[in-house]
């Protein structure tokens, strides 16, 4: 009984305990490493199943930076019958995000767009024994590659978490999610679309002695969350 009710108090013990700041050399860290990352792509598909397939993109992930991790993830899919045209549909339509990209996406709106360059809002709430939910916002370039290739790239402009009602200062609170930069790869293929996504984050580092109840949080909710996101992508573009 006394383990059963330490794991019913377990959520709000790390609500108390588990909250941290973004300091400016987290944040200058992270964008050191998307600098070298995206001088280095390339844009060249990996071989694909079609069930989704999800892989360290550069070394074995996540990377310790100062009082944080950054999280560097692939995954990819053939999706068979599906077209670029319906893919592209899909990604510009950020209005209906909270339908497509549920449960973490819970609300999304377009705040913005000029010529190839859009700006959207989304609402996500991430949940594993601890539930934070944070408002963020985006900077999309929609990017032709060649005659049909296309490249998406987003770089989130703004993560905060909310306390409530109240939305708590951009860096502060649970660190479950402190920056997001995707970019995916849209490739047709004969038979279907070639999809490919690298999601680049940063989240705190896990508290000191709560490693055996956190660690798995900050550690593998980036890897399930662009596997949930690529396999729902994949759903939609066929509906």
């Amino acid at each position: 009984m006394r383990g059963f009710s330490l794991l019913l108090l377990l959520p709000a013990l790390l609500s108390a305990q588990f909250n941290a700041k973004k300091s400016a050399q987290t944040d200058a860290a992270f964008d050191k490493y998307v600098a070298s990352a995206e001088a280095s792509m390339t844009w060249t598909p990996n071989q694909a199943a079609e069930r989704v397939s999800v892989f360290s993109a550069n070394g074995q992930s996540p990377h310790a930076v100062t009082d944080g991790m950054i999280h560097d993830w692939s995954a990819s899919v053939f999706v068979p019958k599906a077209k670029i045209e319906k893919a592209l549909q899909v990604f510009q339509n950020y209005d209906a995000y909270k339908n497509v990209f549920t449960p973490e996406v819970v609300e999304s709106k377009l705040l913005e767009k000029n010529n190839n360059h859009w700006k959207a809002f989304l609402k996500l709430k991430r949940k594993k024994i601890v539930t934070a939910v944070l408002n963020s916002e985006y900077d999309v370039e929609y990017r032709q590659l060649s005659d049909r290739r296309w490249a998406i790239l987003s770089r989130s402009t703004k993560i905060s978490e909310m306390d409530g009602d109240s939305e708590l200062p951009a860096g502060e609170g649970h660190g479950y999610l402190w920056r997001l930069n995707a970019y995916w790869l849209l490739e047709p293929r004969p038979g279907g679309l070639y999809m490919e996504c690298r999601s680049i984050s940063l989240t705190r580092d896990v508290p000191r002695g709560l490693g055996w109840a956190v660690g798995s949080i900050v550690s593998n909710l980036p890897k399930e969350s662009l596997q949930a996101t690529v396999e729902a992508a994949a759903r939609a573009t066929v509906q």
